[in-house]
């Protein structure tokens, strides 16, 4: 059921970013739907340079990555960069490129991002300047979801493979009446559009300007992803495998531009929508005409210039994100809270981190949309649009950075596009290159009397800072910045535990993944929810404080008590999934890993009894080397009960383990602090946990078995 507070603009945003990330993710321009096996090639890792196409170097992207890698002492031109006199054999293994830095085709959610921010764009400055008041926001997202239609949402069940559909009765029911009914409007429209194309008719005349326009906008941005497509030649650098799944929907990868034919059927739906009678000429075909338009038109008649809409700057992306109005003319800077500078952050994250995916199924983008979706669901009518607009651009400066996706973003760039304020808060969630200033700015946090509001740290009214830095130990974490920090760490588990095979190298075994969620996001994360269950008690046992001069009000406290039982909820689940991981890797039965996990939730066991009966009993390394020998796991190393570097010689360290336990019962002690210990609380957390294992077990089974190598040791 929808939730019953008042169904804003934002709160209908939100959830059509969630609506996104949960059906289009999937979804590649050109290629339509891909295979879960195509998802986890683009699994961010690192290759050497000397692997990669040489053909890639002759590109615009090629040359930029050679200058960065080869050239970053020289103020160089890619252009001038001759590849037949560099030996890419003699690098070796020791150049290693993050994957993000390759061209792939793009996530077909990018599309309603630009859809919504062009149409944002003639709502404001369309009608010659003056506006067009009949495009409503209700009609921005119904055009961002039109394609939802019929495609199952995987996010409304615990685990991938249960979802329901997305039809018109889920529409009406999570966004209303009016967007739903605009939905049905626009498709109705767009069926009939698509059939005149097909017949070499005329399309009917639209039902309004406005849906004119509409159409116009959802037919540019998907030529402006065919057109990326085409100029990053994204095609011709894809594996065998992926190839073959491109030959089978139709496409000749064997061609010398085989994304010419989708950028001509583009081309031609763009030229026609933009004809339709109503379209808005100053606001969405002007801007476009000379950018997009213009450049797809020279490259469809001389191929040789493709590379044009290529790149950072290209004429595909670049000029025309710059030459929207709403970046061109709205001021975020001013604007700070608005549902405006969330649409423009959206913009900027998109353009910023196209190429960026994960470890774990989910881009970049997706894995912002997704955080926005839980916001709203926890924090309800806490929710601002300045949550939202930190939930997208918060990865931006970390991956949009030279060495991971090649985009070259800056604090800088995030201070001159939204203002101080925003990129202050920006650099409180980007990770310094000091690994433990985020553990030092989580306990600066934890320590501070009080929580800091993000007005009261940064002065919206004159804030002028300009030396920015990533994370900056020394001063707490905001309010806005615990809050994204805990949902950052709730979606990251997420996709961990609805894909665990997806995980490629080490982080599918229990080590990586324990020693992350324990010492690494864990010493950030574990601070900031003590210092959010001090602020929960303090409301709760003083009756002034209220009167506090910083004390939070009782809508966010709410707020901040949903999202603790939801972070907690999560990381058991993880530790769970974990537990049934290292059940594999030592061999245990169902018998066996069901009291592995029953000891180490239950608080009644001290330590020296869990050390006996798990660490001693259960857990028998005699079974591990077994595994090892079998390749169930490539080294000892890489399981939880042994250091990083470990050997087979070296002695067990159970600290991380140990601690790992320590963290669990302290969320259980948690939830009777707070009273979130009700029987109906622990009972849905352990059907949670029950489905999780069945779906991990049925993972298992489809990979041919409990003990198959690959599912641990490979990267697929």
């Amino acid at each position: 059921m929808a939730r019953a507070y008042l169904l804003t603009d934002l709160v209908k945003l939100v959830r059509a970013y969630g609506v996104l990330a949960g059906t289009g993710d999937m979804d590649r321009i050109i290629a339509g739907q891909i295979s879960r096996r195509w998802i986890a090639k683009e699994v961010e890792h690192l290759v050497p340079l000397s692997t990669l196409p040489q053909k890639l170097f002759h590109t615009q992207r090629g040359r930029d990555l050679l200058a960065t890698e080869l050239f970053s002492d020289e103020d160089i031109d890619p252009e001038t960069i001759n590849t037949s006199k560099l030996d890419f054999g003699a690098m070796g293994d020791n150049c290693l490129i993050n994957t993000n830095r390759l061209p792939k085709l793009e996530p077909s959610i990018h599309a309603a991002v630009l859809t919504a921010n062009m149409l944002l764009g003639v709502k404001h400055y369309g009608n010659h300047g003056q506006g067009m008041p009949g495009m409503t926001h209700d009609l921005i997202v119904a055009s961002m979801l039109h394609d939802t239609l019929g495609k199952p949402y995987r996010y409304s069940a615990i685990t991938s493979a249960d979802h329901e559909i997305v039809d018109h009765s889920y529409l009406f029911s999570w966004f209303g009446d009016s967007v739903a009914n605009y939905v049905q409007v626009l498709n109705t429209y767009l069926e009939q559009f698509e059939i005149a194309i097909g017949h070499n008719e005329h399309p009917p005349e639209p039902p309004s300007a406005e849906i004119a326009t509409a159409v116009a906008a959802i037919a540019a941005s998907r030529l402006r992803l065919t057109a990326r497509a085409a100029g990053d030649q994204v095609i011709s650098f894809l594996d065998l495998e992926n190839r073959d799944e491109l030959a089978r929907k139709g496409v000749d990868i064997d061609s010398d531009f085989p994304e010419r034919p989708f950028l001509e059927a583009d081309f031609a739906r763009t030229q026609i929508a933009f004809g339709l009678a109503g379209v808005d000429h100053y606001a969405l075909r002007e801007p476009l005409k000379h950018t997009l338009i213009m450049a797809v038109r020279d490259v469809l008649d001389d191929d040789s210039k493709r590379e044009r809409l290529s790149g950072r700057r290209g004429k595909a992306v670049h000029e025309v994100h710059m030459n929207l109005p709403i970046m061109e003319y709205y001021v975020a800077a001013d604007n700070p809270n608005s549902l405006e500078t969330v649409h423009l952050a959206s913009l900027e994250m998109m353009r910023s981190l196209e190429k960026g995916r994960r470890k774990s199924l989910s881009t970049m983008s997706a894995h912002a949309f997704r955080i926005s979706a839980i916001a709203e669901r926890v924090l309800g009518r806490a929710l601002q649009p300045l949550i939202v607009t930190l939930a997208m651009l918060h990865d931006v400066v970390e991956d949009g950075s030279l060495r991971v996706t090649g985009y070259g973003h800056s604090l800088r760039k995030i201070q001159f596009r939204f203002g101080g304020p925003i990129a202050a808060m920006v650099s409180e969630l980007t990770d310094s290159n000091v690994h433990s200033d985020g553990a030092n700015k989580a306990a600066v946090t934890l320590s501070h009397p009080h929580l800091m509001q993000p007005q009261e740290q940064y002065n919206f009214s004159s804030f002028k800072q300009t030396q920015l830095k990533p994370t900056e130990a020394d001063l707490p974490y905001t309010l806005s910045g615990i809050v994204i920090k805990l949902l950052d760490t709730v979606v990251s588990l997420e996709e961990g535990i609805r894909d665990p095979e997806l995980m490629t190298g080490h982080w599918r075994n229990s080590g990586a993944r324990i020693y992350w969620a324990e010492r690494v996001r864990g010493a950030i994360v574990y601070p900031l929810m003590e210092r959010l269950l001090l602020e929960l008690k303090a409301s709760q046992i003083d009756p002034k404080y209220y009167r506090r001069p910083h004390s939070v009000n009782n809508v966010r406290l709410r707020a901040g008590m949903a999202l603790l039982d939801m972070t907690m909820m999560y990381q058991d689940l993880y530790a769970t999934q974990n537990l049934a991981i290292l059940a594999l890797e030592y061999r245990l039965g169902t018998v066996q890993r069901d009291t592995l996990i029953s000891l180490f939730y239950d608080p009644n066991v001290n330590d020296e009894q869990f050390d006996a009966r798990v660490l001693n009993d259960l857990l028998n390394d005699e079974n591990l080397r077994e595994s090892i020998s079998e390749g169930v796991l490539e080294c000892i190393a890489h399981t939880t009960l042994y250091g990083k570097d470990a050997t087979t010689e070296s002695l067990r360290d159970a600290s991380t383990f140990k601690a790992y336990r320590a963290s669990a019962l302290r969320r259980h002690a948690i939830r009777q602090e707070l009273q979130l210990d009700s029987a109906d609380k622990l009972s849905a957390l352990a059907l949670r946990k029950e489905q999780m294992l069945r779906q991990f077990d049925q993972t298992i089974e489809a990979q041919n078995g409990a003990l198959r190598p690959e599912l641990f040791t490979k990267a697929i």
